[in-house]
């Protein structure tokens, strides 16, 4: 009988030792939640901030077709930002070398900023000369190293594609991601008729503009007077180096005849200008001018020969009452 009850007795702490002691458990693994990676964001390049508020139309003269011979033009009071003429403005067109107002633009506002306007830092490669072959050149070869003044200087005189790869290069590295910084450039002006393939102006199917978004380019451009200053000069001399460290030298003359004085077409009242043609776009222009303290900008596309300057004097007629002698 003891046997039973030691047995019993046995059994019971047997069965509460579980209980006493506990069971040994397996923690439940919880799912590693890895924190989310975060990607790089890249951001496009950053422009000084120039505020252009939207211009109104207030024409000063209804003028017939007759008059306005060039297909497509505007006249702009830059001062108030008043349109006080215009043909056809929206219209796309190809702009030609008027383009190179906006390579001169974004080549000045980076040299500018960092204090590099006099260095000489555009060096002319194998890719700065891979242009079409009848480009508009300024001459320079292989090695060539010109300071980024004479750069534009070549640019917007001699109006040399060479020239205008040589300041997309300097900016960007390649004319391939220069091309993608003017096209940032015009979405952040609002430029919605422009569209960017080259940094010359050659003509491509999608490379166009308007001639209001190529006023509202010649507005930020003459918001720097070196810009300005440089596009109105007829003459200038260049000393740089060659492959060799050689000293070379040049003289670029401005194919734009309105600040030449011995020119016929000369005007005292334009301060600045930009020609273009290719058998696309015909003849194009861009003027730059100041009368009584304010800035105006005409601009004249899908010219045939002998009709730019005449539309030039016509607009000159109505808005400042000049006459020709």
């Amino acid at each position: 009988m003891r046997r039973i009850i030691f047995g019993l007795i046995l059994l019971a702490i047997v069965a509460l030792i579980p209980a006493l002691v506990g069971f040994k458990r397996e923690t439940p693994v919880q799912p590693s939640i890895e924190a989310p990676v975060v990607e790089p964001v890249s951001q496009g390049p950053t422009f000084p901030n120039i505020p252009m508020s939207d211009w109104r139309l207030d024409v000063m003269e209804q003028v017939d077709d007759e008059e306005i011979l060039v297909g497509a033009m505007t006249f702009v009071d830059l001062t108030d930002g008043v349109i006080l003429l215009d043909k056809q403005g929206e219209a796309r067109v190809y702009p030609a070398s008027t383009t190179k107002l906006m390579t001169a633009l974004l080549a000045y506002e980076q040299a500018s900023l960092a204090g590099e306007l006099d260095l000489p830092l555009v060096e002319i490669k194998p890719s700065t000369l891979d242009i079409p072959w009848d480009s508009h050149i300024a001459h320079l070869a292989v090695g060539d190293t010109l300071s980024v003044r004479q750069a534009l200087y070549a640019t917007l005189l001699e109006s040399g594609n060479d020239a205008a790869n040589s300041l997309a290069e300097y900016v960007s590295g390649t004319t391939t991601a220069f091309v993608e910084r003017m096209n940032a450039r015009a979405e952040v002006l609002g430029l919605t008729g422009t569209h960017f393939m080259n940094a010359h102006g050659y003509s491509d199917p999608d490379h166009y503009t308007t001639a209001h978004d190529m006023a509202k380019i010649a507005y930020v451009f003459a918001r720097y007077p070196e810009l300005v200053e440089i596009a109105g000069t007829y003459e200038y001399e260049a000393k740089f180096t060659d492959k060799d460290g050689n000293g070379k030298r040049r003289w670029w003359y401005h194919l734009g005849s309105a600040v030449n004085e011995r020119s016929i077409h000369y005007s005292d009242l334009v301060t600045a200008t930009k020609t273009g043609y290719t058998d696309e776009s015909g003849y194009t222009m861009v003027f730059l001018m100041e009368q009584a303290g304010k800035q105006y900008a005409l601009v004249t596309m899908q010219a045939k020969s002998g009709q730019t300057f005449p539309t030039m004097r016509t607009v000159e007629r109505i808005a400042f009452g000049r006459t020709l002698e």
